[in-house]
């Protein structure tokens, strides 16, 4: 996360991200899934689907679901539903921002630098490259996780 993005009134449990990519890529293979339960036909299915596009492109920046609406022209329930078909695909992460001044938010970013599809005897392989973890956005995840057990 750059600097423009900081509110000294908002203590953010959003991970900063830098360019590094972890050295070796999370593979799914067939019909298999990997250590964050995405499959090669959730990751087809969600970059095959436009709205699902739409929305990742819009998330150059951690953004909220309501701004997704509009910078994307989705219908609330539309961009809830979607955003659940890239987090089911690992390629969007949930995060609480919790704010001093106000309620606290949730925000979404996008979870990979890059994607690549192979074929290898007759059996689909997707590649996921994600950005680089610190020690802040293993903090964050764990905040997030404990957000969904209570």
């Amino acid at each position: 996360m750059t600097e423009e993005f900081i509110d000294p009134n908002r203590l953010s449990l959003i991970p900063s991200r830098s360019n590094a990519t972890r050295t070796a890529t999370d593979m799914v293979q067939g019909p298999s899934e990997d250590d964050d339960g995405s499959s090669v036909s959730a990751v087809l299915q969600s970059l095959e689907d436009s709205k699902c596009r739409a929305i990742l492109t819009a998330l150059c920046e951690p953004k909220s679901a309501t701004k997704l609406c509009k910078d994307c022209d989705l219908p609330s329930s539309t961009t809830y539903r979607k955003l659940n078909r890239l987090r089911e695909a690992a390629l969007v992460k949930e995060y609480t921002e919790v704010r001093r001044d106000g309620p606290n938010a949730t925000l979404y970013e996008r979870d990979f630098t890059d994607i690549s599809i192979s074929i290898d005897d007759d059996e689909f392989t997707v590649s996921v490259e994600r950005p680089k973890e610190d020690a802040e956005d293993r903090m964050a995840t764990f905040w997030s996780e404990m957000k969904k057990e209570s």
